[in-house]
């Protein structure tokens, strides 16, 4: 019996998003609830997040897209890490902007990250109620 082939880099940055999106989604909600941030200023930390994660991506983006399968150790694991880390937050922020816009979220890499029911008014009304994506 033949091992299944690898799965391709996109098909692999999918399903790490798939599985880590929604937990970076639970984690910053928390937060935004913790901190008591107003509506304007919970947007204005996602968008931060958000624009944070464009820019790890641009400048790192070629080690998730053209890793060769082979194991990393030391500073260049620690790269791809962060910049994949950063990639699935800045992915959930941008989710959970949407949300407090009205939206019910994204679409990022094929993937939606996101409600799949539209909030009620008084959901979208308060920060400590954003949802996870």
């Amino acid at each position: 019996m033949r091992q299944p082939e690898p799965l391709d880099a996109l098909d692999e940055l999918r399903l790490f998003l798939d599985f880590s999106v929604p937990l970076c989604g639970a984690d910053i909600a928390y937060k935004l609830r913790e901190w008591g941030h107003s509506r304007e200023q919970a947007k204005n930390w996602l968008r931060g997040e958000a624009e944070r994660a464009g820019g790890s991506l641009g400048e790192n983006g070629d080690v998730l897209q053209f890793s060769d399968g082979r194991p990393r150790s030391g500073r260049a694991q620690n790269r791809v890490v962060r910049t994949a880390n950063e990639l699935a937050r800045g992915v959930a922020a941008a989710a959970l902007l949407a949300q407090l816009e009205g939206k019910s979220g994204v679409e990022a890499f094929g993937g939606f990250y996101g409600l799949t029911a539209r909030p009620t008014e008084t959901d979208a009304a308060r920060v400590q109620d954003v949802g996870v994506v």
